[in-house]
């Protein structure tokens, strides 16, 4: 099984991808391939300009991928700009994946934010999405990482049934 994590966020400081790295190293961990881009590495542009070899490279991933992890921040109760970005040049491949959100927000009163990336995974490419979504706030990090328990041990639970409904879905 291949896994892709996307981690769009574009904040040098960004707890999504702490968030995106916990499950990175638990998927890893059970043998998984797992592979993470960070969009804070890539050269984003947006579809009506050349499309940069970064986005070709991420085009190509989201191809051969079995599945996908997307890690997001909340920016007006939606998603952010460089994951537009992404999903508009990039996710063309993905029609039918599994797909996982991770979420980190600045309050708790976003939670349903991550239902605007459902609705375009689902409508655009037909995704399937884990039920289960990560959702952490500011209160929940501290020194860029995960301080909260309750936290780990989502991080733990989304991990392991991203993995077992994952390889249901591909066998």
């Amino acid at each position: 099984m291949k896994t892709l994590i996307v981690s769009s966020s574009l904040s040098p400081e960004s707890r999504s991808f702490i968030l995106c790295k916990e499950v990175y190293n638990r998927l890893s961990v059970k043998g998984i391939e797992v592979k993470m881009i960070d969009a804070r590495d890539m050269d984003l542009r947006p579809c009506h300009t050349k499309i940069s070899e970064s986005m070709t490279e991420l085009d190509n991933e989201v191809d051969h991928a079995d599945n996908i992890i997307i890690g997001m921040g909340v920016h007006c109760y939606s998603i952010n700009d460089g994951l537009k970005i992404i999903l508009d040049n990039c996710f063309g491949k993905a029609t039918g994946k599994f797909f996982g959100i991770i979420c980190a927000a600045g309050g708790e009163r976003s939670y349903l934010s991550t239902q605007h990336l459902t609705q375009i995974c689902m409508n655009e490419w037909r995704m399937i999405q884990l039920p289960r979504i990560i959702y952490a706030t500011g209160k929940d990090f501290e020194e860029n990482k995960v301080n909260n328990k309750d936290l780990l041990e989502r991080l733990d639970v989304f991990s392991e049934e991203f993995n077992t409904i994952g390889k249901k879905l591909i066998s």
